[in-house]
This record gives structure tokens, C-alpha cells and sequence, in this order.
């Protein structure tokens, strides 16, 4: 059966508000959400949302008095701060819950709101996700960067850096009520995190679409967010250009309605060891090996090449391949291993820590075999 014809489920109830200066319409989404006068949790980072002015904006738009701050999110969050948050969210009688930030507020919120009315710690609550049958608190989300993707998606990850693992969440329990994508928030963004986070979009996008998951759906959508990144990207972390930077957060939010029904796999999968046990930043980590998976993936789908590389404004696979690396590279990003910190000997520890079930979702078979020696090769 061809595989546009193949049978799927498409369900996604998060409500979108997209625009220049849509933030300003938070006090109402927030109302919506909830009751209105309902009282906030506020989820956010530590510094950056202070500094900039707009938790200041948020505060006065939204009233003090209704808000409970909780701005402690660090990169890469551990099971502690959420069970933190959960006493603070509790204690200030939520009943909506807002994160602003990067993909780790956002995430660290859509788990605060299950966990307030919810008993249980954030450690054990992936093992046990299954057996909730009612929703949280409802949730509205505003991302500040352009490429986790949480604000739309029902996923949300802690880090244990010590225990050397990521703790991945995957619930429609998950699902934000509503996001709210200002482009004016992503214009602050440095270069370095423009690049890092449109490359993890970028990256989520294509794995979306090589996907054993994939539907016609996704594939729309993906091919969006691909084409709008490949034209934009490089112009947004150079230039911070608003049209380039609007394009980009945009394009997030789709590649993330797209990857929710068709997850990403390969890269992530193998880019987890690398934040893990080497310190890299997501995007970075799982953008390294996006042109080599691509070689490898791409024989598997001809049929669905043509799309890909008009989105990608190429005409074949080695010009897709240079592609991917030269934006990488005008960006900013590296492209090898070894720049990251890695030698031969670390290639066993990545395979060792790849999440091999997630590997599975390629169209083309990978074994550890495979996988050594595309990792070798990008030493």
C-alpha cells in the first residue's frame, strides 16, 4: 500500500496564536484557558525574560497579584526543579500555568501542571504517565527561542546529568491549551542560540519526514518548516533580520505540530550522549550528524525525495548532504566529532547511550555496526 494511503490519526487541540506583538493578547489566551481572574503560575528561566523587560510586561499586563513567579529554570533541567516548582504551584493555588522561555520552561511547565493535582514526583511520573487518566492544570506557552518546539508539542524532558540519562515524557495529557509565538521575543536571541535552536527545528523537521511515522499530514507540514528554514535560517542568526527571525519561530511551531505525530529519531537519539556526557547543546548535538544520517536515510525514500529537496532548494542527494553542513557551518555550528570534544574511543560510549527504539522509527534498518562507522567517519 503506498504510504500516502497508509491509515493515521491526526490530533492536536493546542490552540495557536501567532503574530508580532501577540504576547500582549496573554491576559485573554490566559482567561480562555482558565477562569477569568484566575490565578498564575508563572514558569520561567532564571535571568533572561527579567532582563529584557518582559516579565516585567507580563507582570503588569497580567496583574501581580494573580501571579505566582517561579523563574528558576535552568538548561537542561533536573526531576528537583520541577518537585520544587510543584510546592511553590501548589502553595500559590494555580489554577492556569504559564511558561515563557526556552524549550526547558516550557517543558518544566507542561509537567508542573500535571503534577500539581497529581500526586507523585517528576522522577517516577514518565513510569507511571500511563496510568493518569486526567488532564493537569491547563497550560498556556510562549516561547522566546525558535526550535524545541515544546509550546505545541505533548512532550517535555528532565536531565539527570549524574545518573549520565535523559528522562523523556510523551502524554497528550502534555498538550498545552494554548501557545502564544511572538516573533518579537525571539529577536533577543544571540547568534549562537538563533543557530542552535533553528537547527534543532530544522533537524526535527527532516526526521519528521524520513519518519516510519510520517503521514501525509506531517509531511506538509514538515516540508513547511524545512523550506521556511533552509530560506531563513542562515539571515536570522547572522543578521537577526525581524522578517528572517518571524520566518524562523514560525517555522518551529509547525516543525513541532509536525513531529508530534512523527517523532524524532536517529539524531536525537544519538545526540542525547553527546549533551550527556560532553556538555553540547541540543541543536548543536543532534544537528552533527543530520547530513550523514540523511546519506544513509535517503535510499530508503525516493519516492519522497523530490519534495524534500525542493524544500531544501536543491536537486539531489550530495547537494542536500553539503547543503545541510554548509548552513551548519555559516552558522556558526561545527561539524565534526572531534571539535566537540570527541575521539575514537568515545564512539562506543555514544553507541552504548543511543536510545535505539527511537533509531527504529528509520525507513532503512541501522545497526551498531552502521552507526560506528558513520560516527567514525565524523571524527
Amino acid at each position: 500500500m503506498p504510504p500516502s494511503w497508509a491509515p493515521f490519526t491526526w490530533f492536536h487541540p493546542t490552540r495557536i496564536v501567532f503574530g508580532v506583538g501577540a504576547l500582549s493578547r496573554l491576559p485573554s489566551v490566559i482567561d480562555d484557558a482558565g477562569e477569568p481572574g484566575a490565578r498564575v503560575f508563572l514558569v520561567t528561566g532564571r535571568q533572561s525574560l527579567r532582563a529584557r523587560g518582559v516579565l516585567d510586561r507580563v507582570l503588569e499586563a497580567v496583574g501581580p497579584r494573580r501571579i505566582t513567579l517561579f523563574d528558576a529554570v535552568p538548561p537542561f533541567p533536573a526531576p528537583g526543579v520541577v518537585d520544587t516548582a510543584v510546592d511553590a504551584c501548589r502553595r500559590g493555588a494555580a489554577e492556569v500555568i504559564v511558561g515563557i522561555g526556552g524549550g526547558s520552561a516550557l517543558d518544566v511547565a507542561k509537567l508542573v501542571a500535571l503534577l500539581a493535582i497529581h500526586p507523585g514526583t517528576a522522577r517516577d511520573l514518565a513510569a507511571r504517565l500511563a496510568t493518569i487518566g486526567q488532564p493537569g492544570l491547563p497550560v498556556v506557552t510562549v516561547p522566546t527561542t525558535s526550535g524545541s518546539s515544546s509550546e505545541v508539542t505533548p512532550f517535555a524532558t528532565l536531565w539527570d546529568m549524574a545518573g549520565k540519562r535523559s528522562i523523556h515524557h510523551a502524554s497528550t495529557l502534555l498538550f498545552p491549551r494554548a501557545a502564544i509565538v511572538d516573533p518579537d521575543l525571539a529577536m533577543a536571541m544571540p547568534r549562537r542560540l538563533a543557530a542552535v535552536t533553528g537547527l534543532d527545528a530544522l533537524t526535527s523537521a527532516i526526521e519528521s519526514y524520513w519518519s516510519r511515522e510520517a503521514a501525509p499530514v506531517s509531511d506538509a507540514l514538515a516540508l513547511t518548516a524545512i523550506r521556511m528554514l533552509a530560506e531563513n535560517l542562515e539571515s536570522s542568526c547572522n543578521g537577526g533580520d525581524a522578517d528572517a527571525r518571524s520566518a524562523c519561530a514560525l517555522a518551529a511551531t509547525v516543525s513541532g505540530v509536525a513531529y508530534t505525530h512523527s517523532r524524532p529519531n536517529v539524531c536525537h537519539a544519538v545526540g542525547s550522549p553527546l549533551t550527556l556526557f560532553w556538555d553540547v547543546s541540543h541543536g548543536q548535538a543532534v544537528a552533527i550528524t543530520l547530513p550523514s544520517f540523511l546519506r544513509w536515510t535517503a535510499p530508503a525514500i525516493p519516492e519522497k525525495l523530490p519534495a524534500l529537496w525542493r524544500a531544501l532548494g536543491v536537486s539531489h542527494l550530495d547537494d542536500g548532504v553539503a547543503r545541510l553542513a554548509d548552513l551548519m557551518e555559516r552558522c556558526g555550528l561545527d561539524t565534526r566529532l572531534r571539535a566537540l570534544g570527541l575521539g575514537a574511543p568515545d564512539v562506543e560510549t555514544v553507541l552504548e547511550h543511543t536510545r535505539w527504539e527511537r533509531v527504529a522509527m528509520l525507513p532503512r534498518p541501522l545497526g551498531r555496526d552502521e552507526a560506528r562507522a558513520i560516527l567514525q567517519a565524523l571524527l
